[in-house]
């Protein structure tokens, strides 16, 4: 049976809301596929030392730099989606700005 592409809807909606609000970030969507159906990468300034990605499936979200990397998911914390993709998108924000892609204050 073919399963198919995953991602976080929320945080998709978020990033993809912030991305039309900032054309000159350049950023690729990138539907991978496994086993397990696939992901849905977002990669922003792809390929250079400020590389930010965020990695979404419907149950995590990865964060993170060629460098490292957070998850963030329920497992037990009581969340919702919308709160862990609020929650991811502020760290994806964080680092967009540490990176120097983007520069002030952004509301998550």
């Amino acid at each position: 049976m073919l399963r198919t592409l995953d991602t976080h809807r929320q945080f998709e909606a978020l990033a993809r809301s912030f991305l039309a609000e900032h054309p000159t970030i350049r950023h690729e969507w990138r539907h991978v596929r496994n086993a397990w159906g696939g992901r849905t990468d977002l990669i922003c300034e792809p390929g250079t030392a400020n590389e930010v990605f965020a990695s979404l499936t419907s149950w995590q979200i990865t964060i993170g730099t060629q460098g490292s990397d957070i998850d963030f998911e329920d497992f037990g914390r009581n969340l919702s989606d919308d709160q862990i993709a609020r929650e991811a998108f502020g760290q994806f924000l964080k680092l967009l700005s540490e990176s120097g892609i983007v520069s002030g204050e952004h509301d998550a």
